[in-house]
């Protein structure tokens, strides 16, 4: 497997290096081959576990996108944690709630900064993600999307994909006539495994005469599908090819 190359702050990848002695390396199911740089990955959230275990062990050099709120003042990600997270994606009590969000609120910040999380918005500002995201794609840095409409929580088996990833990637292709890679990743926090799908590129989803929902929900029910047979029903299962990547030509 090729190493990851660092691209995070010192003082982070340090932070990194101890939590890794509490949280165990995945079991990954790679029915991909070799994983290309300057691509899309899509995953599930498993709550705040998904973003962690990737961070720390996926293998090649990534940004996640992440709600503005998560990535601004500490106010908003207070009311974020409080109002949204902990009540809504949790269900947590409001007063709990509102005691977790004060508890974790400085130490979110310090993540989210390291991580260098490209901040999503509901509105106009999203040419900004978009920018940001054109970016390092053209440098070669990968971007992790949660697409999951997690309004009411977490699921094990996806209810719903966002389609903002298609609606970039295909901008994205537009601009730069680059047929960009999406591949199509699950993780499960309960079986420490990853299973990532073949990729699909950009021009293959433009020509595929389906509409932005369509194309979601087409990634959300085939990785919901992928899960099951490669998680869920073998919870003994083992590595499935090599974690390997290669550089964009």
């Amino acid at each position: 497997m090729s190493k990851r190359v660092h691209n995070k702050r010192p003082f982070f990848r340090f932070i990194k290096s101890i939590i890794r002695l509490f949280k165990r390396k995945p079991k990954f199911v790679n029915l991909a081959g070799e994983l290309e740089e300057g691509s899309i990955y899509l995953s599930n959230h498993s709550a705040a576990a998904g973003p962690l275990i990737y961070e720390l062990y996926f293998p090649l050099n990534f940004r996640y996108w992440g709600t503005y709120e998560m990535c601004g003042t500490i106010k908003q990600r207070w009311t974020y944690l409080a109002t949204i997270y902990f009540p809504n994606k949790k269900h947590f009590s409001k007063p709990m709630s509102k005691i977790l969000a004060t508890l974790v609120c400085p130490f979110m910040h310090m993540f989210y900064k390291g991580m260098q999380v490209i901040p999503t918005y509901p509105d106009g500002r999203l040419v900004q993600t978009f920018r940001t995201s054109h970016n390092e794609l053209e440098k070669g840095i990968n971007l992790i999307i949660f697409p999951e409409n997690s309004s009411d929580g977490y699921h094990n088996v996806l209810k719903e994909y966002f389609a903002g990833f298609y609606v970039f990637a295909k901008r994205y292709y537009k601009n730069t006539g680059k047929n960009v890679k999406i591949y199509n990743m699950y993780y499960s926090k309960k079986h420490n495994t990853i299973v990532i799908d073949k990729p699909v590129t950009i021009e293959q989803l433009m020509s595929s005469g389906l509409t932005s929902s369509e194309i979601a929900n087409q990634f959300k029910d085939r990785i919901n599908q992928l899960a099951d047979e490669y998680i869920y029903k073998k919870s003994d299962v083992v590595n499935c090819g090599e974690l390997t990547h290669q550089q964009t030509k």
